[in-house]
């Protein structure tokens, strides 16, 4: 229950930042996906059947919000909690750096999914314009990934103590 708690707590505080301060802050020259550090974050360190519903709905949430293809964005969140996942039963990763590392992948693994699903439908054009914000975005989202990740941490930590 607490978990389900932090989810639905993060994922609209997450979708409210990257919707409305996260463009005002970067003037639209790129994004910030918020929510994709927490499905990451859900992939090092929550590996349940709940996990993997929440990497779905955060995906389709997006997909709600976006107003492209519906479940492009399911899939490919879906898609990188498993990548994560399965990358993070062999590694330990629990330092900035590779947490940047790992969020930037993941991040990329989604924009390629995304333009290689997008390519088919929209122009060339369209699609070069893409992949120019897709990489300051990948970069941006995974440098505030050490600070997201110690805010879930800390709410976690919370959420524990406060429960027992």
């Amino acid at each position: 229950m607490r978990q389900a708690i932090l989810f639905v707590v993060y994922v609209l505080g997450a979708l409210l930042a990257q919707t409305t301060l996260v463009p005002l802050v970067t003037r639209g020259a790129f994004t910030v996906d918020l929510l994709m550090v927490y499905v990451v974050y859900l992939g090092m360190r929550r590996h349940t059947v709940g996990a993997v519903v929440a990497a779905f709905l955060v995906g389709y949430l997006q997909d709600v919000i976006s107003g492209t293809l519906y479940g492009l964005n399911a899939f490919a969140t879906t898609l990188v909690y498993v990548a994560v996942y399965r990358t993070s039963r062999h590694l330990w990763v629990d330092n900035a750096v590779s947490q940047i590392f790992v969020v930037g992948m993941a991040d990329t693994l989604k924009h390629c999914v995304v333009g290689l699903v997008l390519a088919f439908t929209w122009g060339p054009d369209q699609l070069g314009s893409l992949l120019g914000v897709a990489s300051w975005s990948v970069l941006a989202t995974a440098l505030c990934s050490p600070i997201v990740f110690a805010i879930l941490q800390r709410a976690e930590e919370f959420m524990t103590v406060g429960g027992d």
